[in-house]
């Protein structure tokens, strides 16, 4: 089969309209109508039902469809394999990253990569930790930087960097910025935590059970911005790895302490599928990040 003709079929069945798919691939809609119909009669199938609402696919075309992502996911890799033979860094990357990563250095890695690495096309996809390992065993991400997820799965994971947790607190909490302070002494603590899913909230909670850390209050939210936004119009604080906060530390909204006891770090992992070993892109920008995340922790240490 021709593989031009297997990426038409995908991108029809992925889009459900000849006209969509056509804009997708750029070419024109005949042309695409006509290679779809070349592949039906090649291999004497029916594999779309048309319509005035698109294209439905028949029975055989879902059968093909879970046949051609495993074809095209084998062409794209030799594609990259040959790329990194050169040496080039160039391809493609599907990146799943936690938020604590998005909201602190992201940006400033992803201006350097972009600007030193103009071939490579990157995708970025932001999650937790147990979403992300779905994501990487279902074939959607080829790598991704994150806590290590609750349920074991078949990834391999490499531990990247061990990140301090701080105490972030608003204004209004009257903390005073950099002090170090013991969470097991502190009173009329009220702390916004993530749910139970979350890496972070089982780190907190064998704390909280074995009472080294005493919260007076405690409330849940699953989001790193609307947690932020509340604790910085608050009285109220949260727990987090220094690379979330690092943009943070001179707007004057939050009171950032180093946690003197108990000794807390976030483990941060690279994750990817043991059969697809990460390719050159894909070690440059874990590189970067790397040497981000460490750049961090100096200026923290200052």
């Amino acid at each position: 089969m021709d593989f031009r003709k297997i990426r038409y079929f995908v991108a029809v069945f992925e889009e459900g309209s000849i006209s969509r798919a056509a804009l997708r691939e750029h070419i024109a809609q005949p042309a695409l109508s006509v290679h779809i119909r070349q592949l039906e009669a090649d291999l004497s199938v029916r594999l779309f039902e048309r319509s005035t609402q698109g294209v439905q696919p028949t029975a055989a075309g879902r059968h093909l469809y879970k046949l051609c992502c495993g074809l095209l996911r084998g062409l794209d890799s030799a594609r990259q394999e040959m790329l990194d033979f050169g040496g080039t860094v160039a391809g493609s990357i599907r990146l799943g990253l936690m938020p604590t990563i998005c909201r602190g250095i992201l940006a400033q890695v992803l201006d350097e990569y972009t600007r030193t690495y103009p071939r490579v096309e990157i995708e970025i996809v932001e999650a937790y930790s147990g979403t992300l390992a779905d994501r990487l065993v279902a074939g959607d991400l080829d790598l991704a930087i994150c806590n290590r997820p609750a349920s074991q799965t078949s990834l391999k994971l490499r531990l990247l960097y061990s990140d301090r947790l701080l105490l972030v607190s608003g204004t209004a909490a009257r903390r005073q910025p950099w002090q170090p302070v013991r969470l097991d002494a502190a009173e009329d603590l009220k702390l916004v935590l993530p749910s139970a899913h979350h890496s972070l909230r089982r780190i907190l909670d064998r704390q909280i059970k074995a009472g080294t850390i005493r919260p007076a209050r405690v409330i849940q939210v699953d989001g790193l911005g609307a947690t932020m936004e509340f604790v910085g119009a608050s009285d109220w604080s949260t727990v987090l790895p220094s690379a979330a906060v690092v943009n943070d530390q001179a707007s004057g909204r939050f009171a950032i302490n180093p946690i003197a006891s108990p000794t807390l770090a976030s483990d941060i992992y690279v994750m990817h599928p043991p059969e697809l070993p990460l390719s050159l892109p894909a070690q440059t920008i874990v590189q970067m990040i790397q040497d981000a995340l460490q750049e961090v922790a100096g200026r923290y240490a200052s």
